[in-house]
């Protein structure tokens, strides 16, 4: 029996040898880019299909479905890591896109992810390994029950 209480057929090894393995492949790829975070994945994924974005982190939130600081906090964090550029800021928008020079092996991870997050599946499987974000309150008050 399966976890899920179903019987297990013989095909069904290799089934569960292919998700490990896929599960595998996207921990390395999540660690190769260095995001731990939900948000952090939306948005570079976010900046990745629009090439260039001229926009302020506001905007980026609400198109995304974050919080501004969230947001906020994963652009500093994707800058950081050397995943995008953002220009200074003008009139209070910025150029946002994907740096430019990163190295061959991290723009095969960053392409794994996007592909990754286009489907049902591979958004599930990024969701699973990924930690959540939650606003602040939803934060604290899980803090305080314990969950």
């Amino acid at each position: 029996m399966t976890i899920a209480g179903h019987r297990a057929r013989a095909g069904d090894k290799l089934i569960i040898e292919h998700d490990t393995n896929l599960e595998l492949q996207v921990q390395s790829c999540l660690e190769g880019l260095g995001i731990s975070l939900l948000s952090e994945c939306d948005v570079l994924v976010f900046v990745y299909r629009r090439s260039v974005s001229l926009a302020n982190s506001d905007q980026i939130a609400r198109l995304v479905g974050y919080e501004s600081t969230v947001v906020r906090a994963a652009l500093d964090r994707l800058e950081h890591e050397e995943l995008i550029e953002r220009s200074r800021p003008s009139q209070g928008v910025r150029f946002y896109r994907i740096l430019a020079s990163m190295d061959a092996v991290r723009w095969r991870y960053l392409q794994e992810l996007v592909t990754l997050s286009e489907s049902r599946a591979g958004r599930l499987l990024l969701a699973k390994q990924l930690q959540p974000v939650w606003p602040d309150s939803r934060r604290a008050a899980s803090a305080r029950s314990g969950t």
